[in-house]
Parts: structure tokens; sequence; C-alpha cells
């Protein structure tokens, strides 16, 4: 793996020295924040025996002929771990499909100790479900609410891990454009509000409607 890819790795997951235990790490992350309602006790031992569930689970997934059949034992699973947190399954899909977009990313750049499988079954993988994705899809729900299994499937079913992957920077930067808008101000105080009203250009990236969502001149 060339270096410059591993400073990068390292800034954004930080120790991946276990490259499975960084990808769960992460994932988590990315779907807990304001998601997970509990008390903090609890929160840190669902963490704990949901991270060490999911880390065999992914360790060992080169051992399994159906990727669908090894998501969905593994969601209902951690769905049963998580009491009394009482994790949804659109937390769960999000915790175990981020990890596996983690780790095949992981193998795609040279990551050593990362298993052939996450290359290998690519197209058998979930799209992780986010409020991007569902917005794309035009899906009302909320994908921390997922209440079921099936109703998670059914969804998924509608966008591939591949189109996921090539496309979410896309659906992310469209989603927020609808929501804010090229013409809303920032906070007042912000660096972003000093350039928009100083510095608004939108024919360049540092200050551009893409990177800042500027207001346009008149």
């Amino acid at each position: 793996m060339k270096k410059e890819i591993r400073f990068l790795i390292q800034c954004y997951f930080g120790d991946i020295e276990d490259p499975y235990f960084a990808a769960i790490d992460k994932a988590y992350y990315d779907m807990q924040t304001h998601t997970v309602s509990a008390e903090k006790k609890q929160i840190f031992e669902m963490r704990f025996k949901e991270s060490e569930y999911l880390y065999e689970r992914l360790t060992n997934i080169q051992k399994e002929d159906d990727y669908d059949a090894w998501h969905e034992g593994t969601a209902h699973e951690m769905k049963k771990i998580s009491k009394p947190v009482e994790l949804s399954y659109g937390q769960i899909q999000k915790w175990i499909n981020m990890s596996v977009k983690y780790l095949y990313t992981f193998k795609s750049l040279g990551v050593e100790g990362v298993d052939e499988y996450f290359i290998k079954h690519k197209s058998e993988f979930h799209a992780p479900l986010d409020s991007y994705v569902l917005e794309h899809l035009n899906k009302s729900d909320k994908w921390s609410q997922i209440p079921s299994y099936e109703w998670y499937k059914e969804i998924s079913e509608e966008i591939s891990f591949e189109e996921e992957y090539r496309d979410w920077p896309d659906y992310a930067r469209d989603a927020r454009i609808k929501r804010d808008g090229y013409e809303k101000p920032a906070d007042p105080n912000s660096f972003k509000r000093y350039i928009q009203d100083n510095y608004s250009n939108n024919e360049k990236a540092y200050c551009g409607k893409i990177r800042w969502q500027t207001k346009k001149k008149n």
C-alpha cells in the first residue's frame, strides 16, 4: 500500500493495525450519531458486545456461501444482543453495511489483513441506507427507524452496493442543495457566511456554489 494512501486512511480511521476493528468502529460512529438513546453504561455495554460479535462474523465471512443469509442472520442476532438499548433494523443495517463498505475499500486500496472475499463478493453486498440514499429513492422512511428486516430488505433491493458506492457523493451533494438551497445564509458568525457576504463567486471552487452553497449575486 502506498504511504500516501496509508496516511489518509490513518487520518480518517485512526489506528488500522486491525482493519476489521477499524471498519467496525468507524461504522459505529456513522450509525450512532444522534440515533442511539439510552443510559451511557447501557450504550457502552451494547457497543462492546455488538462489536465483538460483528468482528467474529466479519473475520469468518469467507466461510459463507450465501451473503444474504449471512447478512440476515447477523442482523437478527445483533437485534437480540442490543437489548436493552434496542437498536432498530435501520441502525443495524447501517452498522453492518458501512463495516463491509470500509473493508471493501481497504482491500481495494491494498490494506493488508483483509480477506479477498471483500473484493470477490462485492456484487452481493448491500448498500448502506442513509437519509441521502432514501431521498434519492424518493422514500419518506427514516433510515434509523426502519422497524423490521423485511422492511429493510424491500428498500435495499432498489439499489445495489456498487451503485451506491459510485454515486453516494452525488446523493449527498444533491440532498444538501435541495435542503439548504444556494440562497440560504449560513450562520452569521461562520467563515462560510463571511465568504457568502464578501467573496461569493460561483466560478471559483473555493467560494463557489458547490463547496459553500453561496448565495447568488444579482
